[in-house]
């Protein structure tokens, strides 16, 4: 008892990385419309963005407990946990609705309206700069968590989201059209799921796919920059708490998780993405997912160091622990 609901669990971090992706996919997927010439993103890939919020949301809902009550979340404008929600409904909505747009559906009328893509555009880039930094700004604010307090774990959460993003789109793009090639044979002519393959390794113009990778390159070393300046002033122009927290990146227990994060994933993709070889930038984009969900983990698990109010921890290290036999005492 005496620990309940002071730290989160692995759901959080795994939903602030699918969140935080499909957040940045929108973005990524916003800027190619408004400012691609006329050009989209792969169908896959601006499906996933709204898709991978809603694992996110699925997650959080787990975390929270009490799955059948998690609309209690929509309903204290006042709270931030309550703004993120509705802004990740609405890009979750509008991500779906643009996406629509490039199915080749009678279905789906609105696909011809040109001025509603672009709209629609506008609100993924604005909801989807939101849900990607929405995590930052919740951990931000926690005063009592050393290591995340502070405008620079924003920063750190919107770059990630960015970088992902961008890895996943890359992959969509990539993988769909062998698999598409190699379901042919199997699929029947005419049927739905022939048709839904056809639409679906619809890929970006070729000159977003050039310059995808070097874009991921780029984000990727503007990440290493960062996390090693935010531990730097942390553990050494900091608070002795931030310091000590930051120390556990740095020496203690979370540095090989935290060296691996930065080799694995980021240094290693960052150099993949810059090799004239086909197969590296998809290796390198598949490291760079696997980098987000470690370093979200190890953010999360550093919710483990915190400061306390005066005379908080002699007041919890009074509270029960669940086997004092006052508890189990049966009253007549």
């Amino acid at each position: 008892m005496r620990n309940k609901h002071q730290n989160w669990g692995w759901m959080l971090a795994v939903d602030f990385f699918f969140a935080g992706m499909g957040g940045g996919m929108l973005v990524i997927a916003a800027v190619v419309e408004l400012f691609g010439g006329g050009t989209r993103m792969s169908l896959l890939g601006n499906l996933l963005g709204p898709a991978s919020m809603c694992i996110g949301c699925g997650f959080l809902i787990l975390e929270l407990g009490k799955p059948l009550r998690g609309w209690r979340v929509f309903m204290n404008p006042k709270a931030i946990l309550t703004v993120g929600a509705w802004m990740m409904s609405i890009a979750i909505a509008s991500g779906f609705v643009y996406a629509a747009m490039a199915i080749p559906l009678d279905l789906i009328f609105w696909r011809e309206w040109a001025i509603l893509g672009k709209c629609l555009a506008v609100v993924n880039l604005i909801t989807g700069l939101v849900v990607a930094t929405y995590p930052g700004v919740l951990l931000g604010r926690l005063k009592g968590r050393p290591l995340w307090v502070g405008p620079g774990i924003m920063a750190l959460f919107m770059l990630s989201s960015l970088v992902t993003g961008c890895a996943l789109h890359y992959l969509s793009a990539l993988l769909m059209p062998v698999l598409g090639t190699l379901l042919a044979p199997i699929l029947t002519p005419g049927s739905a799921l022939f048709f839904l393959s056809g639409v679906l390794v619809q890929v970006p113009d070729a000159a977003i796919w050039r310059v995808l990778p070097g874009g991921i390159a780029a984000l990727l070393l503007l990440q290493l920059l960062l996390w090693s300046g935010y531990l730097w002033v942390k553990q050494s122009g900091a608070t002795a708490a931030e310091a000590a927290s930051a120390q556990r990146w740095i020496s203690g227990d979370l540095s090989l998780a935290f060296r691996g994060f930065m080799v694995l994933g980021t240094i290693a993709p960052l150099v993949l993405m810059l090799l004239p070889i086909q197969a590296a930038p998809a290796l390198g984009a598949v490291l760079v997912l696997l980098g987000g969900v470690t370093m979200r983990l190890l953010t999360v698990r550093s919710g483990e160091d915190r400061t306390f109010l005066p005379g908080e921890q002699r007041y919890r290290l009074r509270l029960p622990t669940g086997n004092e036999e006052f508890l189990h005492k049966n009253w007549l």
